[in-house]
């Protein structure tokens, strides 16, 4: 998506403000109009930016600071390095753009002032379907199947609401913009961490923290979320390597191996991980990445523990190993149905 962006440092906004500049002079085409609208409003670090390099460009004086942000030419008759013509006209022309930046900003290039928004789309995926999303901030989101996901980041807050499915979150660090994630009726609360959310199909939601640590709220405490310390107050403390089931009331933690945090982040890998739960409980795993239903034909076959690695979305390739491995037969009764029951 166009609204998508990669991380920039410092030196790297500085060089772009810098193009941004020089392309003003000579005149936007209607893409790069759309372009810059889109960079401009990643962040206020961009805009400054722009703002700086313009001021800084109307001092001559500072033509050897920008020694290295453009092409020279070698001077014919002393031996060394001069700026080239196009960029005193650009630095020359510099007075109008500043005059200009302010009108360009209000009036065509920023995003509205009522919800100040630095960056705002959906993503979603399709059954069987996994997607990552580079944002803007840094961080990286990784959607699993059949997921939905809604990102809103302003000056004061990086806002993600789950809708629905499963998604992790490798988020940067950002002491001052809080990462606040949304799901049923909690939000996770980040400054530089990572962390997995899953909604299940009964609204419970499953949180496994893989880095540093989060506070888990109700979405009734949300208003007190302190922006110099968005790790204070109420909710519960959730640290790496903990895992917790959180239904309306409840929210439970309990310690998990680094094993265990792999098997259940095996999809990342479009791998299933099953440790020997009933068939009936893994099924449910698996029909998360497919359109095909199984139709279980006893209660022996709903309670036979399976355990393996299973590619996700390959049912010919669970199919195989079912009957191999745990004599399970199967036959199909139509293209979107298979009876699983237990073989002879």
């Amino acid at each position: 998506m166009s609204n998508i962006r990669t991380f920039s440092s410092k030196n790297d906004i500085r060089l772009q403000a810098c193009e941004w500049i020089s392309k003003f002079d000579r005149g936007l085409t209607e893409s790069e109009e759309q372009e810059f609208s889109a960079w401009v409003n990643i962040s206020e670090a961009h805009r400054q930016n722009l703002f700086d390099m313009a001021k800084t460009w109307d001092d001559l004086s500072v033509l050897h600071q920008l020694n290295g942000l453009f092409p020279l030419h070698t001077s014919r008759n002393k031996g060394h390095k001069a700026f080239s013509y196009p960029v005193i006209r650009n630095i020359a022309a510099s007075v109008i753009i500043v005059a200009s930046l302010a009108w360009l900003f209000d009036a065509q290039f920023m995003l509205p002032k009522q919800n100040n928004a630095l960056l705002a789309l959906n993503a979603q995926t399709k059954v069987g379907e996994d997607r990552v999303i580079n944002l803007s901030d840094g961080s990286v989101v990784h959607l699993n199947t059949n997921s939905y996901v809604s990102v809103d980041f302003t000056e004061n807050q990086r806002k993600i609401t789950l809708v629905k499915g499963e998604a992790h979150f490798d988020v940067a660090h950002d002491e001052l913009r809080p990462f606040v994630v949304n799901a049923g009726n909690r939000t996770v609360t980040a400054v530089g961490t990572a962390f997995n959310v899953q909604i299940g199909t009964s609204s419970d939601v499953e949180l496994i923290v893989t880095d540093g640590k989060v506070l888990v709220k109700s979405n009734q405490d949300t208003d007190d979320v302190s922006i110099t310390h968005p790790l204070a107050g109420k909710g519960q403390l959730m640290t790496a390597g903990y895992k917790a089931i959180i239904s309306k009331a409840t929210l439970q933690q309990a310690a998990i191996s680094k094993d265990q945090i792999q098997h259940d982040l095996a999809w990342q890998q479009g791998m299933l991980v099953f440790h020997g739960e009933p068939l009936a409980e893994a099924l449910n795993e698996i029909s998360r990445y497919t359109s095909i239903h199984f139709d279980l034909a006893d209660e022996q076959v709903k309670q036979r523990r399976v355990a393996g690695y299973f590619k996700a979305g390959d049912i010919p390739g669970l199919l195989f190993a079912l009957e191999n491995n745990f004599n399970i037969v199967y036959t199909k009764r139509d293209e979107q149905t298979i009876v699983l029951s237990s073989g002879s």
